[in-house]
C-alpha cells in the first residue's frame, strides 16, 4: 500500500512538471513571437519611411565639436582610431580633440604623443593621468570640452569620414531641444575568423533593430563608438556615472528617465574590432550584461510605466523579459539537447562505442499523425521572422548577404543565442553575489 502511494506521488509530480514545463515552454513562445512581430508591424509601418530617408553632408550650422577618446592599454589600435579622426569630412578649426591616457602602463601615451607631434594636430590634446575609469576619465574631460556637441570614440574603434556631418545634420532636421543623443550604425571591422563573422552579422541585425527602436523612441543604449551628445544636457544631468560597467548604456537610462530623446542616423558608420576568441568575447559580454542588469535594476520605476512612453510600456517590459527568454531557453536546450547527447555518450561508453549492431538494426521512421502542429507552426514563425530581420539587416546596412560568407550563418543561427544565454546567466550570478568587474 505504502509503495503505491509513494509512486502515485511520483507519478503526479512528474504530470504536475510536465504541465508547468509545457506552460513555461508556450510563454516563451508567445513572448518571443509577439515582440518579432510587433517590430516586423514598425518596419511595415515606416518602410516608406526608411526607403526614401537618406543622410545629408550639407549643414546649416557648423558648431564646434568635442572628440572625447578614451584609452587604457590601445597601443595596437589607437593610432588607427586618431587617423580615422584626423581624416573626418569637417573644418579642422571646428575639432576639439581630447585624447585620454586612462593610466595605461603599455605604450598607449607615447603613441598619442608621437602622432599629434608627427601630424601637427593643434587641435588635438593629450590628457594622462591614473587609471580612474572610463566614466571617470570622460567626465574629467568634460570640464574643458569647447563643443556645443561632444562625441566619445573607444580606442578600438574608428569612425568613417563623413558620420559627424550625417549625425549634425540629423539632429538640424529633428529640430527638437529635447534630443540629447545621436547613436551611431556601428559595424565590425574586417572580420577574420568565424567568431567575429558572426559578430558581424548580429552588429548588421543590432543597426536594424536600432532603427526600428528609433522610431519608437526606446533606444536605452548609447553605444562608446561615436554617440553623439549634446553637451549641456549631459553637463545638465551630471555627466557620466564613474562606478557603472556600461556607462554608455546608464546615461542613456538616464536621458530617457529625464523625458530626453535619443536618436539613432541609420547610416552614420563607425567600426569596432570585435573580439577573436571566446575569453575575450566572454569578457566583453560578461561586462555588457551585468552593466545592464543593473540599470534594469536601478531604474526598475520605468518598467511598464505609461509616463514613459513606449520606452517603459514596450522596451523595458522587453529588456527584464529578455532574461527569462534566456533562462527558459537554456533549460530547454539542456533538457532536449544537452541532456540526451550525455546519455548518448554514457551509453557509447557502456559499450565502448561500438555501434555497429545499433546502425544493423536502426529504421528511420517518421508519422505524420503525431506531429505537434501548434508547435511547428510557433517554431515556423519564428524562423520566418528570424530570416526577415537577417535579410532586412543587410538592406539596412547596405551589406550583401554573402559578405562574409554563408559558413558563419550556420553556428549564429543554430548555437550563438545558446553562448551568448549562457554568458547572460552567469551575469545574473555574479549580480546576485554582487560581483565587482573593471574596465
Amino acid at each position: 500500500m505504502g509503495l503505491t502511494k509513494s509512486r502515485s506521488k511520483i507519478w503526479l509530480g512528474v504530470v504536475l512538471m510536465n504541465i508547468l514545463g509545457t506552460a513555461i515552454l508556450w510563454t516563451a513562445y508567445f513572448i518571443s513571437l509577439y515582440f518579432s512581430i510587433f517590430l516586423v508591424i514598425v518596419y511595415l509601418d515606416k518602410r516608406e519611411h526608411f526607403r526614401e530617408e537618406k543622410s545629408n553632408l550639407t549643414l546649416t550650422k557648423e558648431p564646434v565639436i568635442s572628440i572625447l577618446i578614451p584609452a587604457y592599454n590601445e597601443e595596437k589600435t589607437i593610432i588607427r582610431t586618431l587617423e580615422s579622426v584626423r581624416d573626418i569630412n569637417y573644418p579642422k578649426n571646428k575639432l576639439d580633440v581630447i585624447v585620454i591616457d586612462d593610466g595605461s602602463n603599455d605604450g598607449t601615451k607615447e603613441q598619442i604623443e608621437n602622432f599629434i607631434t608627427k601630424n601637427k594636430l593643434n587641435n588635438f590634446k593629450l590628457r594622462s593621468h591614473k587609471n580612474m575609469g572610463k566614466g571617470a576619465s570622460l567626465n574629467d574631460a568634460l570640464k574643458v570640452v569647447k563643443g556645443e556637441f561632444f562625441a566619445c570614440l573607444d580606442a578600438d574603434s574608428f569612425v568613417d569620414a563623413d558620420t559627424l556631418k550625417k549625425q549634425l545634420s540629423f539632429y538640424y532636421k529633428e529640430n527638437d531641444p529635447k534630443l540629447a543623443i545621436i547613436t551611431p550604425a556601428m559595424k565590425v571591422y574586417k572580420p577574420k575568423n568565424v567568431l567575429q563573422k558572426i559578430q558581424w552579422i548580429e552588429y548588421l541585425i543590432m543597426i536594424f533593430v536600432g532603427r526600428l527602436t528609433s522610431q519608437l523612441d526606446s533606444l536605452y543604449v548609447a553605444p562608446g563608438p561615436f554617440s553623439l551628445y549634446k553637451t549641456g544636457i549631459i553637463k545638465e544631468l551630471g555627466g557620466f556615472h564613474e562606478k557603472h560597467l556600461t556607462e554608455d548604456q546608464e546615461i542613456a537610462y538616464r536621458v530617457q528617465e529625464q523625458h530626453y530623446r535619443i536618436k539613432q542616423c541609420f547610416d552614420a558608420y563607425v567600426f569596432t574590432i570585435s573580439p577573436d576568441k571566446l575569453v575575450p568575447f566572454y569578457r566583453q559580454r560578461r561586462r555588457w550584461y551585468l552593466g545592464s542588469i543593473t540599470c534594469a535594476y536601478t531604474y526598475k520605476k520605468l518598467i511598464a510605466n505609461k509616463k514613459y512612453g513606449d520606452f517603459g510600456i514596450m522596451q523595458m517590459i522587453k529588456n527584464v523579459i529578455g532574461y527569462f527568454l534566456a533562462f527558459t531557453g537554456m533549460a530547454f536546450a539542456f533538457y532536449f539537447l544537452v541532456w540526451p547527447l550525455i546519455l548518448k555518450i554514457k551509453g557509447g561508453l557502456i559499450v565502448n562505442f561500438d555501434i555497429m549492431p545499433y546502425l544493423r538494426t536502426f529504421q528511420l521512421t517518421f508519422d505524420p499523425l503525431f506531429v505537434d502542429i501548434p508547435k511547428v507552426m510557433i517554431f515556423g514563425a519564428l524562423f520566418l521572422t528570424s530570416l526577415f530581420f537577417f535579410y532586412q539587416a543587410h538592406v539596412n546596412a547596405k551589406e550583401k548577404l554573402r559578405g562574409v560568407g554563408y559558413l558563419p550563418i550556420i553556428p549564429y543561427f543554430a548555437f550563438y543565442y545558446l553562448l551568448k544565454g549562457s554568458i547572460l546567466i552567469l551575469a545574473v550570478y555574479e549580480f546576485s553575489r554582487r560581483k565587482k568587474i573593471k574596465w
